[in-house]
């Protein structure tokens, strides 16, 4: 089951991973306040160096950026399955189970985009309550450390930024790994 402190944190980090509309600076004053009453870890200094640096930048310039790294660029696109499967019946399948679960979590999406779409991810991580749900959006999070690594040279403050949610996924995939083994072995 993932922390509340960090689910509060996914909530911030969707939010930042949202296109930044004309009242992203006011905004980003109201994640400030938030991160101030938060316990101190990787994610949270992460969030907090991303603003830092995006207060040193005209909004002309994190939309370019933004645009450059996750509108025109299908190497860091944020609908993470496609970096998995591509466009193909596995993908499309997984796509409808999220999806299922979405509805059936009575979690409403807002936005037009796919069920993979990594900002609606965390933002449905920062509320989902049964840990059967967190494990199948996690799924949909294999191979994230590879796609920071391809994200890097286009837009490396938006790897920065995401760096501890890959490294929590490898870990997350890690600890998967060994409980399975350790049921197939009988182990405990």
């Amino acid at each position: 089951m993932i922390k509340q402190h960090t689910k509060t944190l996914f909530k911030l980090l969707s939010f930042l991973l949202y296109y930044p509309g004309e009242d992203y600076f006011m905004q980003i004053r109201e994640v400030e306040t938030i991160l101030a009453d938060l316990p101190a870890d990787k994610l949270k200094k992460s969030i907090d160096e991303f603003i830092t640096r995006i207060k040193t930048k005209s909004l002309i310039q994190i939309q370019e950026t933004y645009t450059a790294a996750f509108d025109m660029n299908p190497a860091t696109t944020m609908n993470l399955t496609y970096h998995i499967w591509g466009d193909n019946e596995k993908r499309a399948g997984l796509l409808a189970r999220v999806q299922q679960v979405y509805q059936d979590a009575g979690y409403e999406r807002i936005t037009g985009e796919l069920p993979d779409y990594l900002p609606l991810m965390l933002e449905f991580l920062s509320v989902c309550q049964e840990e059967k749900n967190e494990a199948l959006i996690l799924e949909c999070l294999q191979g994230f450390d590879q796609y920071i690594t391809r994200l890097r040279p286009v837009a490396p403050m938006y790897a920065d930024l995401l760096q501890p949610l890959a490294e929590m996924t490898v870990n997350w995939f890690h600890s998967k790994e060994n409980f399975q083994q350790q049921e197939t072995t009988g182990c405990s």
